[in-house]
């Protein structure tokens, strides 16, 4: 009787084991296997690959002799690579003879090495075509964005983005030594990381996500000042329904974000939290500005064409007189330390939150985990960061922790000077 028992709990516990091994195989993180490469005699190669674990997004390197030959050179590969790829059998295509006319592989010289990154732990790099239905690619560093970052096709047909490592991170926001009370300096910790648009959203960007063409704009490549915030057709749709933070991230299908996100299927898409533009714009900098201090720094930001130069103050736009536009094009000037471009000046840029100010907004040296902003604003007013091209750095509207309010409909802004840029989530594990 005692065997017998003792049997039976012995089958339990095998089945116990049986039944759970299929869960332990499915978190095992996704790797890749069975890596084969071969030629035909067009010198087109083919890689077969085997990717187990999980869904993930694969990327490439080719090697001659154990060093890579430089993404430009297989830039033009196709397939199973760069993208999100199922689990199973996959493969890739590379012609060498376009990219690498004068290179004859017919000995063992040449690998490729495969990268299999987990959804929720993507590449630093994504980029979006916007002429396209649900077009998206990962790329492991800057040097492997083809034709490079600042190349116009990221201007115009193709929105890019950087992956910001803020998950964890304590760090302090706000503005040191402000004197107004209305951005008293705090402790944040973020719960996720992001990407955030490497340029600010440009005039053909809008045009491609809204129609599906770009129009008759001239200033293509040039940062969309015309964009409300909460109207029919603009950023989120108007408020009812679309009501950060009470309403989350829902968006009105027909508005600037909504279509986006129905053209990419980034479900996630949006602006911005305040929190999340600053952490950005800093890029690990406790500083006023995210090279320094120097306030008549002119490589970094577009700023004050109104103010005359004084020792205070300095002045680096023009103004034709004539109340036009004179933002510049996006992606001008030198980057902060994480590759955005624009984080001080040209235009301001919408965040989600409500705006508000002093102890209404934070009490001096309290911490936050993941700020969404006020409840509301009795003025209809969102945040706005950054400085613009007709604001000077002496009042302090360009520093990395300023801030104005800007009413969410009407006009977008007087003498054009509002923008904004897209953030997303970077985690592609559910549906996004």
């Amino acid at each position: 009787m005692k065997c017998r028992r003792l049997t039976k709990r012995r089958v339990a516990l095998v089945a116990a084991v049986v039944l759970a091994l299929p869960c332990m195989l499915h978190a095992l993180p996704p790797s890749v296997s069975n890596i084969q490469v071969t030629q035909d005699y067009n010198r087109l190669m083919t890689i077969s690959y085997t990717l187990e674990g999980a869904g993930a997004i694969v990327t490439m390197d080719v090697l001659t002799n154990g060093v890579s030959i430089g993404h430009a050179l297989y830039a033009n590969a196709t397939g199973d690579v760069n993208v999100k790829v199922p689990e199973g059998n996959r493969t890739i295509t590379w012609q060498p003879r376009d990219t690498w006319p004068d290179q004859k592989i017919r000995d063992r010289s040449l690998s490729v090495k495969l990268t299999a990154w987990a959804l929720d732990n993507p590449p630093d790099y994504m980029c979006v075509d916007l002429t396209k239905q649900s077009s998206v690619v990962w790329y492991v560093s800057s040097n492997d964005v083809p034709g490079g970052v600042t190349a116009d096709t990221y201007k115009t047909d193709k929105l890019l983005m950087r992956r910001i490592h803020a998950d964890g991170v304590r760090w302090r926001m706000g503005v040191n030594g402000d004197k107004t009370g209305k951005y008293t300096p705090h402790v944040v910790t973020l719960t996720n990381d992001y990407y955030m648009a490497v340029f600010e959203t440009t005039f053909g960007q809008r045009e491609l996500i809204v129609s599906g063409v770009r129009g008759i704009e001239e200033r293509q490549d040039y940062p969309d000042n015309k964009t409300t915030y909460a109207t029919y057709e603009g950023l989120r749709g108007v408020v009812t329904g679309h009501n950060w933070p009470a309403d989350g991230h829902a968006v009105a299908s027909d508005s600037v974000i909504g279509r986006f996100r129905s053209l990419t299927g980034l479900s996630a898409a949006d602006l911005p939290t305040e929190a999340e533009w600053e952490y950005a714009c800093r890029a690990g900098s406790s500083t006023p500005f995210h090279w320094g201090c120097d306030i008549s720094e002119a490589a970094y930001a577009k700023y004050d064409w109104l103010k005359p130069v004084t020792e205070n103050s300095s002045k680096n736009s023009s103004y034709g007189g004539d109340g036009s536009y004179r933002a510049q094009k996006v992606g001008l000037l030198l980057p902060n330390a994480w590759g955005l471009y624009d984080m001080h000046g040209n235009c301001f840029e919408l965040c989600l939150d409500w705006y508000s100010e002093g102890a209404n907004y934070c009490v001096a040296g309290s911490e936050v985990i993941a700020p969404v902003g006020a409840v509301s604003n009795a003025d209809n007013k969102r945040v706005c960061h950054s400085g613009s091209w007709m604001h000077g750095i002496v009042n302090g509207t360009v520093y990395a922790g300023s801030r104005i309010g800007h009413p969410a409909g009407g006009i977008n802004a007087p003498y054009h000077s509002v923008g904004y840029r897209l953030s997303c989530p970077a985690n592609f594990s559910d549906a996004q």
